[in-house]
């Protein structure tokens, strides 16, 4: 019950983080709701709120933290204890949650409001549900009527029998006759009627038969009525109120006061109430999540309903956009108030727009100076029709709390001034009007979903254009063979054709720069604007959704031993943000963290870890640590990266809790006689737990877990320091819906800046010049890649490529580095498509390396991954053959060959680099010493220089010019942004070739080599320090560099004319190489 209020409450979006600290996100916010022997089934492990809610004892009660929360405590002043309202009524402010659950002097009967500072949310208590709606209802309106500066209707009452004893909807008045501001449920199903059974159980029997239709109360104003101030604010019991103010069945008498004219309820638009309507989820054997259907009031304006009394009723499905919508209406329509309710005011002392709540003011004439500057003052009615300023004409309003003062002085002392009836009218033809086009308009657009999607050509002809220039190329230097034979008559030099193959594939890439440049440069850049086979620049419209049901998303998260504060808590938070998000569009979500490193860390940190997972409802799977000695302990984590197989074993233990879990449901379906999809959600969440606790016994208690383990239709796959748009999992979501061929949605990304240091920099301008250029290609047609994080997963495509391996199902590939690659490849080969997504503008956050020594392993680890695709070690030729089947396989399939050059030229990029060393240091002494050398060889000063153009010139220009036309920066600025990195770059890509050829050495000759996760937070820094690990991670290297420099110099300058190498052509690329791989962990390391 508890969660089934939670997410109408969230719907209602009355639940919404306001700080990005965990201690004020959502352990704090959550729904309570009194069980039959007195305790509280509740949504939030916030121990100190629970203990607040017992002190008080309501049937029902939730915190409430809105965007209009939140404007109020930023202007709210530190020593103010209350909050004045317009209508007379107040909120009471306190401290923090410890002061009522400490005093208890908040309760009045079950049903109070009060405004906690520290947790930055309003307690709000019911004794039913549907009055805790209109609790929350009667306050938003308060609170939004504040900001505004004039009162706004919350929804119509409804008829209340007299001889029922209730307190006011809001603190700090008490009244045995019905409220102005409960909210009317005689036109939608009550809350109690769309829950399971015994769900209903739970409840206290409402105090409030709402049988009666709602009917529209007039308003009508008592000059004489008045409230006194109260003398205490600490106890409510305590506390003498004087109260004149009646309420009839048909008025409702307001306090009145010369220094503000209030109007009537009838020209005051009422505020829908911010609740949905849905069905309780039931669980189903087929969907273990039962789908969320979109509410269709929040696609689109809100439309008033009749009740079946024949009155106009409030929808309480109405959408934020709706209540925005009225509250400018209600703007509109009000008298001009005299004050700014944000302006500064002393302590415990109502401004002017509260003049009429308290007595001992408003029985006292206005001063001469306030009658003056009254008098001063240009009256509505004064100002003639034709002077009233138009639509177009109104000035912006400010949406910033720091800026609203200024644009409130300006609207509330006269700066609209005009007839009220006239201003209404004019705004209501104007959003009739823009209604009635939107209308039209809809019916004469296709809509997107169901428009067509082109398959592009322009990264076809591109890769034609390059495959074109490596073969004129090779042909080119085939031909030099031809020319020679005919000259000498020798064919021994036939055998260099056999290098063909190989130096096509390292120039492939080469090639694919050159041309790219053009295409950048010239190209026409529409196809970034429009959605494509591969590519999607326009996110799903959710108005063409309306009704549909929203799939469960699981959002999956590896980790293994990164900081608890500096890493997985951001990550959380923002992740918790877009999870709000999603279910308040009616959809599920949970996360599962496949924590790697929980038992590995101390106890310390894995309670606090647990602690954190717990309170913010998040699932974890920890599997045992390593341990090769036999015996029941025995334990391998396999693979040379191990994030496939840690994310193997959660979904693997995640399966077979799911599968527990439905037998058990089938059972207890037969014990009470009844079908699955009729149990309660208590028997859901208690079948749940009980087949993971078997589940872990099965293991011998060595998997540790907690929560809903289960997956959903879709994944969203993360890494442990990932920022996550709000709106990513709805957009996800329904991109996969309207698209069942496609597998995975990878979404383009930004970077998330950590140190700010000289080498992330540029790690993130060539982050940003990979994905800019990834977008580029794959808006062009070119099939989009998967790097392993921020994608979409459909989990059905994924299941289809599983495998059996040591007894175990497996859906990731643990022999493989590259497991993203590898996982890309085999649903391609599956015919499902792999597309990416850009309409996030890169609001996908990742972090990049931050130092150079894991920048370096990485590319380690993609060489390494790449060539274990293709290639099987030395030592497995003779047995297993040199190609491996998976790669095979891929040459064979459907996948267009334009997007197979794409994979064969990338994958040749690391083979380039890596040969770069031996061949350049080759080169050196064949071409120093002079070896009699066919013209079909080419230099290394040829290739240098020609790696230099292109790269240091060609390709910094090209890129300016593309993010100039893309919009993201001007060509001056972009063309500087280049060149600033290009000296950066120069020495990372001169010093990597080393690196690379040591990963390709180590699997051709099955050595072995592991990396550990990249490193999400600085460690600490310091040239001596820095020096320390230079010496250890590198004198490998330098054993090689030194005899080679010392050679070198002993060519040039001491040997025998015969040997000696004295070049400048020979002698600058070997000088280059040998400067970058000694300088570059110094330079990039240490500074």
């Amino acid at each position: 019950m508890a969660k089934f209020l939670h997410q109408r409450l969230a719907q209602s979006k009355w639940l919404e983080e306001y700080h990005e600290n965990m201690f004020f996100g959502t352990a704090n916010l959550g729904a309570f709701v009194r069980r039959q022997d007195g305790s509280y089934a509740r949504t939030t492990q916030n121990p100190a709120v629970l203990r607040a809610v017992e002190a008080i004892g309501p049937a029902v009660a939730f915190t409430m933290s809105t965007d209009s929360v939140s404007a109020v405590l930023e202007g709210l002043d530190d020593d103010l204890s209350e909050i004045p309202f317009m209508d007379g009524t107040w909120l009471e402010v306190v401290p923090s949650i410890k002061d009522i659950q400490d005093t208890g002097a908040y309760a009045q009967n079950g049903c109070l409001a009060v405004l906690c500072r520290r947790e930055h949310f309003i307690l709000v208590c019911a004794s039913s549900p549907p009055e805790l709606f209109a609790q929350g209802t009667s306050l938003e309106s308060h609170l939004v009527g504040l900001i505004w500066g004039a009162p706004i209707a919350p929804p119509a009452p409804v008829a209340i029998s007299s001889n029922h004893n209730r307190s006011h909807s809001l603190p700090g008045m008490q009244n045995t006759q019905p409220s102005m501001f409960q909210m009317s449920f005689g036109g939608q199903p009550d809350l109690s009627f769309s829950m399971p059974y015994l769900a209903q159980q739970q409840l206290q029997p409402p105090a409030i038969e709402y049988s009666q239709p709602p009917r529209q109360r007039s308003l009508s104003i008592a000059p004489n009525s008045q409230i006194p101030r109260r003398s205490s604010v600490s106890n409510f019991h305590n506390v003498q109120r004087n109260q004149s103010t009646t309420f009839g069945a048909k008025n409702f008498h307001m306090p009145f006061s010369g220094a503000q004219e209030l109007r009537s309820s009838n020209s005051m638009p009422t505020l829908p109430a911010p609740t949905h309507a849905g069905p309780a989820r039931k669980a189903s054997i087929a969907e273990p999540f039962s789908p969320r259907r979109v509410p269709p009031s929040m696609h689109g304006p809100q439309i008033e309903q009749t009740s079946p009394g024949g009155t106009p009723s409030v929808d309480p499905l109405a959408s934020i956009n709706g209540r925005r919508m009225s509250a400018v209406s209600a703007f509109a329509g009000r008298r001009l108030s005299t004050s700014d309710p944000f302006g500064p005011k002393k302590k415990n002392r109502p401004t002017s727009l509260d003049l009429s709540r308290h007595s001992s003011i408003s029985e006292q004439p206005p001063s001469p100076k306030y009658s003056k500057k009254m008098a001063s003052r240009t009256s509505i009615e004064e100002v003639p029709e034709d002077q009233v300023p138009e639509l177009h004409s109104f000035p912006p309003r400010s949406g910033s709390f720091a800026n609203r003062q200024n644009s409130i002085s300006s609207v509330y002392n006269g700066g609209y001034r005009g007839s009220v009836s006239h201003d209404i009218e004019k705004m209501m033809q104007f959003v009739e009007q823009a209604m009635e086009n939107e209308e039209n308009a809809d019916e004469d657009v296709e809509r997107q979903r169901d428009q067509k999607r082109m398959f592009l050509l322009n990264h076809a002809t591109a890769m034609s254009c390059a495959a074109a220039g490596v073969v004129t190329l090779q042909i080119w230097c085939a031909a030099k063979l031809v020319q020679e034979t005919r000259l000498d008559g020798q064919y021994l030099r036939w055998a260099l054709v056999v290098t063909i193959p190989l130096f096509g594939i390292f120039s492939f890439f080469f090639l694919i720069v050159i041309v790219g440049a053009f295409f950048q440069i010239f190209a026409p850049l529409n196809f970034l604007q429009q959605n494509s086979v591969y590519y999607s620049a326009k996110a799903p419209k959710i108005t063409e959704h309306s009704g549909e049901p929203l799939p469960h998303i699981t959002i999956q998260m590896p980790v293994y031993k990164e900081g608890l504060k500096g890493v997985i808590v951001p990550t959380i938070t923002s992740v918790l943000k877009a999870v709000n998000y999603y279910q308040a569009h009616g959809g599920t979500a949970t996360i599962l963290v496949c924590d790697d490193g929980m038992q590995l860390i101390n106890e310390e940190l894995q309670e606090a870890r647990k602690m954190f997972y717990e309170l913010h409802n998040i699932a974890w799977v920890s599997r045992p640590k390593q341990c090769t000695a036999p015996g029941p302990d025995f334990f391998l984590r396999k693979g040379k990266f191990k994030k496939a197989s840690n994310m193997n074993y959660c979904l693997e233990f995640a399966g077979r809790v799911e599968d527990e879990f439905l037998r058990l449901l089938e059972e207890r379906a037969k014990e009470q006689m009844c079908t699955v999809a009729d149990l309660s959600v208590d028997d859901e969440d208690e079948m749940l737990e009980i087949a993971r606790l078997r589940m872990q016994d099965m293991d011998n208690g060595r998997t540790w877990s907690a929560g809903d383990v289960r997956i959903g239709e879709f994944i969203l796959i993360i890494d442990s320091d990932t920022q996550v748009p709000e709106s990513c999992l709805l957009a996800g979501a329904l991109e996969m819906m309207e698209s069942p061929e496609v597998a995975i949605i990878q979404h383009s990304c930004g970077v998330m800046n950590m140190t700010h240091s000289t080498f992330e920099n540029g790690i993130t301008y060539f982050t940003d010049l990979v994905y800019t250029s990834i977008t580029f290609g794959v808006g062009g047609g070119d099939v989009a890649p998967f790097v392993g994080h921020n994608a979409f997963l459909r989990w059905k495509a994924i299941q289809s490529i599983a495998f059996e391996e040591d007894g175990k199902t497996k859906f990731w590939s643990e022999n493989h580095v590259s497991e993203d690659f590898d996982v890309s490849l085999r649903l391609q080969m599956e015919h499902f498509y792999v597309r990416m997504a850009g309409y996030h503008n890169n609001e996908f956050k990742e972090g990049v390396s931050l130092t150079v020594y894991d920048e370096l392993a990485r590319w380690e680890k993609y060489a390494y991954g790449c060539n274990e695709l293709i290639f099987h070690p030395l030592i497995h030729w003779p047995t297993k053959g040199i190609l491996t089947p998976l790669f095979i396989k891929f040459l064979r399939s459907n996948v267009k060959i334009t997007s197979k050059f794409t994979i064969v030229a990338y994958i040749g990029t690391y083979y380039a680099i890596g040969v770069g060393f031996p061949l350049t240091t080759l080169n050196y002494f064949l071409a120093g010493w002079q070896f009699q050398l066919d013209q079909y060889y080419q230099t290394s000063w040829h290739i240098w220089v020609g790696l230099a153009i292109v790269y240091s010139i060609l390709s910094p220009i090209a890129f300016a010019m593309l993010r100039y036309r893309m919009g993201q920066k001007s060509y001056v600025g972009a063309l500087g942004d280049a060149m600033k990195w290009t000296p950066f770059f120069m020495l990372f890509f001169g010093g990597l070739s080393y690196h690379i050829c040591k990963a390709l050495m180590c699997h051709f000759f099955s050595i072995n080599i592991e990396w550990t996760t990249t490193a999400k937070e600085l460690e600490k820094t310091g040239f001596k320090i820095g020096l320390d690990r230079v010496f250890r991670d590198f004198w490998k290297m330098y054993c090689v560099l030194i005899p080679l420099t010392v050679l070198m110099v002993y060519l040039g300058m001491y040997a025998p004319i015969q040997y000696k190498v004295d070049d400048f052509t020979i002698i600058v690329p070997m000088a280059n190489l040998l400067a970058c791989h000694a300088l570059l962990p110094f330079i990039l390391g240490l500074f």
